[in-house]
């Protein structure tokens, strides 16, 4: 006996509400296995391989490529047999949802539901995303068949919709002729979306300090037990030291809860350490960061980096940074102020380092610099902590001696 199994969108990330179909790896017809890779769906920020938690032949894909579909709306259907005894692998991913194995992703959607105004629930179902998007085009929902499972309103049917009526989002200044258009998918919309959160919700200040760098480039080139093909990179130096300041300072290495208005402190020190690659931006995570040694944080950034831009990345080496930092000297700038990464209370700022003028016992000399900047969360410190910290980095990199032989 067959029995069509429906495999519900996972929640692959802290606070997903939906995935947008990156690429089908299976069609309509095809006998699946479980844990087969069926889809490649866009989360917080990379892509990832979705496996199936029943074996059996493909009787549906909700949805095309480009699409966003909600967690907890299906995915995939699957005609197995045996009926409701087919069960998942141990090798699918916590969270990942089946009509019969998903409270949580249920509860995800019914949580988002309830946090939606009763007139925005007005007409045919949506995402919040969509429904977002339908005010920013000044379209009516309820004038909308959704072409979704359920007849769920898709971003391609807002699109639809906009090129049928001509219509645009209100005080939209009139639109330029000849303009090339790019519409953000994948990672770039997911970090746009974060980024827009982040800058709009988030009261921010900026601390910036420049520091003699003398040390650390001479430390780099000095001989480190265990580091047999490791590179010491200034900026792995710099990592393994704002370890040491944050555990001084431990009120940036937090998160702010927005829903409760509370802040909290994580005692281990995860680092996300942001990484430009071809598919956008990514934030990979050196965990427990203070309990590592710098030949280690050095291995793992370079381990890390690699993968990112391979896209090779596990999905859990991009969740549950406590602080970030982003390295600003890669692309040969001297500085810049980052965008908080979401929902972290700080995000450090590291330019390139280069030879200035800089006094020394009284004269000026030339010495290698590197200016910093710490963008921080005024809901979570203030001046004092913000400053505190960043005038102890820059000492710890000016002697970072002690510091870095008790590695």
């Amino acid at each position: 006996m067959l029995t069509l199994r429906d495999f519900l969108m996972p929640d692959l990330g802290e606070g997903l509400t939906e995935g947008e179909i990156n690429r089908w790896l299976v069609a309509e017809g095809d006998v699946v296995v479980v844990d087969q890779p069926i889809a490649e769906i866009t989360t917080e920020k990379a892509v990832v391989e979705v496996p199936t938690p029943f074996a059996g032949r493909v009787a549906t894909l909700h949805g095309v490529e480009g699409e966003s579909i909600a967690v907890g709306m299906p995915l995939i259907s699957i005609e197995v047999a045996g009926g409701p005894s087919q069960s998942a692998s141990g090798n699918v991913l916590v969270g990942y949802g089946t009509s019969d194995v998903a409270p949580r992703a249920r509860r995800s959607v019914a949580s988002a539901a309830a946090a939606t105004p009763a007139s925005a629930n007005a007409g045919p179902p949506a995402s919040p995303l969509v429904r977002r998007l339908a005010v920013e085009m000044g379209i009516d929902l309820a004038t909308i068949a959704g072409s979704g499972p359920g007849g769920m309103v898709t971003q391609a049917d807002l699109e639809r919709a906009r090129t049928a009526s001509g219509s645009k989002p209100a005080g939209a200044a009139p639109a330029l002729s000849g303009g090339a258009r790019t519409q953000l998918t994948g990672v770039d919309r997911v970090a746009a979306e974060r980024l827009t959160r982040s800058y709009r919700e988030a009261p921010t200040a900026t601390a910036t300090l420049a520091a003699d760098a003398t040390r650390i480039m001479e430390w780099r080139s000095e001989p480190l037990g265990g580091s047999s093909g490791v590179r010491i990179t200034p900026f792995a130096v710099i990592l393994r030291l704002c370890a040491v300041a944050l555990e001084e300072f431990p009120r940036l290495n937090a998160h702010f809860d927005t829903a409760a208005n509370e802040v909290v402190t994580f005692t281990p020190i995860h680092l996300g350490v942001a990484v430009q690659t071809d598919h956008g931006l990514v934030v990979a995570v050196i965990r427990n960061a203070a309990k590592r040694s710098l030949p280690d944080i050095a291995a793992d950034l370079q381990r890390l980096a690699t993968a990112a831009r391979d896209g090779s990345i596990d999905a859990a080496e991009m969740r549950g940074s406590t602080f970030t930092v982003s390295n600003f000297g890669a692309f040969g700038v001297d500085g810049g102020t980052a965008i908080l990464n979401p929902p972290e209370a700080a995000i450090l700022g590291v330019g390139r380092i280069a030879t200035r003028p800089w006094v020394v016992d009284d004269a000026v000399v030339p010495r290698p610099v590197v200016g910093l900047s710490l963008v921080f969360d005024h809901r979570v410190a203030d001046g004092g902590v913000a400053g505190g910290f960043i005038r102890r980095l820059a000492d710890l990199i000016e002697t970072p001696d002690e510091a870095l032989n008790d590695d």
